[in-house]
C-alpha cells in the first residue's frame, strides 16, 4: 500500500470520528463471533478487536464510519459489519470505505503506480471485493 502504514490509516480514521462527533469503542469482551456494529443514533461505532474476522480491523472500522458518515436507510438503527451480505446498504458502505480508505493512501501516487491488489492484500479483504477496490483505488 505504497509507503503508507495501516497505523496511519487508523490514526487517519479516528481523526475522521473525532472531526464528525463519531464516538470509537474498541471492545476486547465480545466473542470472536460478534460483528462490529454502528449505533446511527449514538453516533457510536463498536469494533471488535477479538473478531475472527480476516478482514483488518482499519477497513472495518472505515466501513462502520461509512454507514454514519453516509448512511441512507433511515429505518436501520443498527448496522452489522457483513463482508458477504447482498444488502445494499452494506454494499453502499463497502464502497465508500474503500473511497475513504483509497484516497487516505493514493492521495499523492500517481495512477501508474497503484496496485489495488496489494491494496486489497494489506486489508484481508476476498477476492469478491476486487471491482469495489480496483474503481476506489484508480479514482482516488
Amino acid at each position: 500500500m505504497t509507503n503508507i502504514s495501516l497505523k496511519d490509516v487508523l490514526d487517519y480514521l479516528l481523526f475522521l470520528a473525532k472531526k464528525n462527533d463519531i464516538r470509537i469503542v474498541l471492545s476486547d469482551v465480545l466473542s470472536d463471533s460478534t460483528a462490529d456494529f454502528a449505533i446511527k443514533q449514538l453516533r457510536t461505532v463498536v469494533i471488535n478487536v477479538n473478531s475472527s474476522s480476516n478482514i483488518d480491523l482499519v477497513f472495518r472500522l472505515a466501513h462502520e464510519l461509512a454507514h454514519l458518515l453516509f448512511g441512507t436507510d433511515l429505518n436501520v438503527q443498527v448496522y452489522h459489519f457483513s463482508p458477504f451480505t447482498k444488502r445494499h446498504e452494506e454494499r453502499i458502505a463497502h464502497e465508500q470505505a474503500m473511497h475513504i480508505i483509497a484516497k487516505y493512501v493514493f492521495q499523492d501516487t500517481p495512477v501508474e503506480y497503484r496496485n489495488y491488489i496489494n491494496f486489497m492484500e494489506v486489508l484481508g479483504l476476498p477476492a469478491s471485493f476486487e471491482d469495489i477496490a480496483r474503481e476506489a483505488v484508480m479514482n482516488a
